[in-house]
């Protein structure tokens, strides 16, 4: 059951109309190279390579080609994805002079797998900023920077509207309005009352909406829109409470034996494998590969800024009386005697074990939040600063893994086990592995996986990035496979954390 509440579904589909995004298949046959003249036959079909090797950006019916796009980033890490893209104009003036960004005019983009089974990516940004440099005649060799938001039509109208309901409900609806799909890990939450938009935009009304939703003590919410126009509405603390039944098994030994043979995974194939990421080299060239990460630590920032404890003060109408309520942000059953909490100093300990500095429980903020009216739930000023300071939680300590390839069977919001392999010394490595690590043949110096950084995270964002290689625009009959310049960037976060070995 625990298990069931990380699973985020679709309750309906978006039903938002898109720009037509078209383009003539010219080229078949087997000549070497690309021509302008409609009809020429060449070794490669172009068309297969849209959105695949490259992303395919269309603006005004000017499709960039491969040797003109630079740089391109899908930003999906905050409320709505966000789009910046860098051409280089080096052959022709046409866009400039027939297609240029005029006012709310669009970038239709395309991204898709090779593997059919997983859907692309087609968006339309509104784009919002243009930064063109200087070029020659006709505007050639100049390079344009452009930016975009992810285009939603009426959700920056100024609205007057009331939805008599829960949160969870009123969500729904206003999804409907805007033709945006949804997408939760939640059955219901209980705060129905009238949410009134009074002339905010319903891009400002969702995420207020959200941020005064409230279910109970093990629940805090969270909202954003994903690259497939769906409003997704996430219970956090399902996703980053516990471990979950599969976290031995995946962590277990037996998964190395299965990663470790180069036998066992043909690069390239189509192989079913368990989903995780992680940075053993058995893994190198796949979409599960980290080939490199940071960590992110803004702990005492975020403690300095919230406190340790969050008082909410206010005055209620129904019981017309002033309220102090303490926010003590959620912890999973048992984490305290097991796990890092990410409060306080957890060392020096004293002679029972427990650490003798407690300043960090006196580190309280207050926050006075005015009048709560009688029109609205029990717990809506309340619910403002529960959902805040535990949300805050899981920016104190995360993970940024920048991962081989795209990789769109990892979405936005999922809990997935990351192993990352320690890079210790060999006699520890030695020491550290268990009798079945130790048996896999030619692995005398066994992989031992990280137990500060291994185990599941919620996926809290993505970045999907394209950047130019030399190698892309080099045609080659036989046609060659151009060099991956397409990869992902996960953040990645949980709340609690184990304590390391000391070997």
């Amino acid at each position: 059951m625990a298990e069931e509440k990380t699973i985020i579904r679709s309750l309906f589909k978006p039903t938002i109309q898109l720009d037509d995004l078209v383009v003539e298949d010219l080229f078949e046959g087997t000549g070497e190279e690309l021509g302008e003249v409609k009809g020429t036959k060449t070794g490669r079909q172009y068309h297969k390579d849209l959105g695949t090797g490259y992303p395919f950006i269309n603006i005004n019916n000017y499709v960039f080609k491969i040797e003109e796009i630079v740089e391109f980033t899908l930003d999906a890490m905050g409320f709505i994805p966000k789009i910046r893209v860098k051409v280089n104009l080096t052959n022709t003036g046409v866009f400039k002079s027939q297609s240029f960004p005029k006012d709310g005019d669009i970038m239709s983009v395309f991204i898709r797998a090779k593997n059919d089974a997983f859907k692309p990516v087609r968006n339309d940004y509104v784009i919002t900023e243009v930064d063109a440099g200087k070029g020659a005649s006709e505007g050639r060799g100049s390079t344009i920077i452009m930016d975009g938001e992810l285009f939603i039509p009426h959700i920056h109208d100024e609205t007057i509207k009331s939805y008599n309901d829960t949160s969870f409900q009123t969500l729904q609806k206003v999804c409907k309005d805007l033709g945006l799909g949804f997408a939760t890990n939640e059955t219901s939450t209980s705060d129905k009352q009238n949410w009134i938009c009074a002339g905010d935009t319903l891009f400002e009304f969702i995420q207020h909406v959200t941020t005064h939703s409230y279910k109970d003590e093990k629940s805090f919410y969270k909202v954003f829109i994903d690259i497939y126009y769906n409003l997704n509405f996430i219970n956090v603390n399902n996703q980053v409470a516990g471990e979950g039944k599969l976290a031995a098994a995946l962590l277990d030994t037996t998964q190395f034996k299965n990663f470790s043979s180069d036998d066992d995974f043909e690069r390239g194939s189509q192989t079913e494998t368990k989903k995780l990421l992680t940075d053993m080299d058995s893994q190198a060239g796949t979409n599960m590969f980290i080939r490199q990460y940071t960590v992110q630590n803004n702990s005492s920032y975020i403690s300095k800024r919230w406190g340790y404890k969050s008082f909410a003060q206010f005055f209620d109408q129904k019981s017309v009386n002033t309220w102090e309520i303490f926010v003590d942000p959620i912890i999973t059953d048992g984490a305290a005697e097991k796990k890092i909490l990410l409060k306080g100093r957890p060392y020096p300990k004293g002679p029972d074990g427990k650490a003798q500095e407690k300043y960090w429980q006196t580190q309280n903020k207050k926050y006075w939040l005015g009048v709560q009216y009688k029109d609205v739930h029990d717990k809506y000023l309340y619910a403002k600063i529960w959902n805040q300071r535990n949300n805050e939680e899981l920016n104190k300590l995360y993970i940024e893994a920048d991962v081989e390839r795209w990789n769109p069977n990892i979405y936005r919001g999922e809990k997935i086990p990351l192993i990352l392999i320690t890079q210790g010394d060999t006699t520890k490595r030695i020491q550290d592995a268990t009798p079945e690590e130790s048996k896999i043949p030619g692995n005398e110096t066994p992989m031992v996986a990280d137990q500060l950084y291994s185990g599941y995270y919620m996926v809290d964002g993505i970045k999907i990035y394209y950047t130019m290689n030399a190698d892309s625009t080099n045609y080659e009959d036989p046609p060659q496979e151009p060099a991956t310049t397409m990869y992902e960037v996960f953040r990645l976060t949980r709340r609690e954390w184990p304590v390391p070995s000391t070997g």
